[in-house]
């Protein structure tokens, strides 16, 4: 009876290790998560301060809340809209366009096996 009950207390140890275990592997693998999410956003914010110097190189000698008003409004124009519409349209275009070639290839695929 001592025996099973001390077999019982290891298996649950056993049981309570693995599950400490499993759960430091999970906040691993989110903390790796949240890492490449925070590197892809840096990249983005990196590579969107080159557009606006680009394309603004006085933007230097603008304040943060300056810079958030010259862009509401440049954004704002009708030329601005028009060619967001058109990107986004030629955006959907391409998508769909390579949803197609991407469903031909696996149709071809499937014919010759």
């Amino acid at each position: 009876m001592i025996e099973n009950q001390n077999e019982a207390s290891r298996n649950l140890e056993k049981a309570l290790q693995a599950l400490e275990q499993a759960k430091q592997r999970v906040a691993n693998e989110k903390k790796k998560q949240n890492e490449k999410k925070r590197k892809a956003e840096n990249h983005h914010k990196y590579i969107m301060g080159g557009i606006i110097v680009k394309y603004f190189p006085d933007c230097y000698q603008y304040d943060e809340d300056e810079l958030n008003r010259i862009l509401s409004v440049a954004l704002q124009t009708r030329e601005c809209q028009q060619i967001i519409a058109k990107i986004k349209s030629e955006s959907r275009e391409s998508t769909s366009t390579q949803s197609t070639i991407y469903n031909a290839e696996n149709e071809s695929e499937g014919d010759t096996e």
